[in-house]
């Protein structure tokens, strides 16, 4: 049983279905980084994989798809930072409001485009191509878990250390961590807080619509009604569980992926309930807040006992002071 369950097909597997977790947390995590609380992220992965297999059906390349598809997510991110900056409008209910109008907006045009609800596509739809890393593939075992993939899976990699160099390299990166620690302290140091979270927001939404491009066009050739089904909540996970930084966000993209992939593997190696195996990925979430509750409960009480440490040690060294 083990033997079947665990192959290196299921971690080639868990990579794939990794790939838009990572990209919508990558995106999370930059906006966490600029003091923005995303939780739209779901709403602008749908958006991205609609408008990736609508515009790849009309425009005939997979490509250029893709390029509006990012873009559409651009502008997404940017009427997400509009409201909540110009308009103050609470995060969560934006955020809600944007991930309900966004499912409800792609049946609505699907119906009116195709004359279908449920799911569409066309023979004309093809999806990216895979192929395969020169010498990585020749390698035994390594060549069949980190190589065939598209060109997004190895995008989604790759942007997780530019990511990283971003961030804790570059001036841009050291705004954006300002910005997110202390709003006040940034703009008295100059730093244009509005734009920084601009731009955060921005790249939140292209990379959100990457993701979904991959789930429509890079992954299958069909958009299905709510085809994110529920990856930008498990982004969002991925992003707290990954202490918001691109590298951890990699690791825990990867871990929510193998969950995915190991309930699609166990559906058909076994005889249990498909609806108790389609729970497995939501145990794995649930399992990872639990984590992430516990690790800020420790933090917290290990920064009292600091606390009360240090005022112990003041309290021994007033007397002499005193002297």
């Amino acid at each position: 049983m083990e033997s079947d369950l665990f192959t290196v097909a299921l971690l080639s597997s868990g990579l794939r279905l990794a790939t838009p977790i990572i990209l919508a947390a990558l995106g999370g995590a930059f906006c966490s980084r600029a003091g923005v609380l995303n939780l739209a992220l779901e709403g602008k992965m749908l958006l991205g994989a609609f408008v990736a297999i609508v515009a790849t059906f009309y425009m005939g390349t997979t490509l250029g798809g893709i390029l509006v598809a990012i873009i559409f997510g651009g502008l997404l991110g940017y009427m997400f930072a509009f409201f909540y900056l110009k308009y103050e409008v609470n995060l969560i209910i934006l955020a809600l409001a944007i991930n309900l109008l966004i499912l409800e907006i792609t049946v609505y045009v699907m119906r009116v485009l195709f004359g279908n609800v449920g799911s569409w596509s066309d023979p004309s739809i093809q999806r990216l191509p895979d192929f395969e890393i020169p010498l990585l593939s020749s390698i035994p075992i390594l060549g069949d878990i980190f190589s065939g993939y598209n060109f997004i899976v190895y995008f989604s990699w790759a942007a997780c250390i530019i990511g990283y160099i971003v961030l804790f390299h570059t001036k841009f990166g050291r705004h954006i961590r300002a910005v997110g620690e202390n709003k006040q302290a940034a703009e008295t140091l100059g730093i244009n807080v509005r734009r920084v979270q601009v731009s955060a927001m921005v790249i939140a939404g292209m990379l959100c619509a990457l993701g979904g491009a991959f789930l429509s066009v890079g992954h299958l050739s069909l958009f299905t009604r709510n085809m994110s089904n529920g990856l930008g909540w498990v982004a969002v996970t991925a992003n707290i569980f990954g202490f918001q930084h691109p590298l951890g966000v990699l690791l825990t993209g990867y871990f929510f992926g193998l969950a995915e992939a190991f309930a699609v593997r166990i559906q058909n190696v076994t005889d249990l309930p498909p609806n108790l195996i389609q729970l497995l990925p939501q145990f794995a979430t649930l399992a990872a807040l639990v984590l992430v509750a516990l690790r800020e409960k420790a933090n917290l009480a290990l920064l009292r006992r600091r606390f009360r440490r240090q005022l112990a040690r003041g309290e021994m060294q007033s007397p002499v002071a005193g002297d």
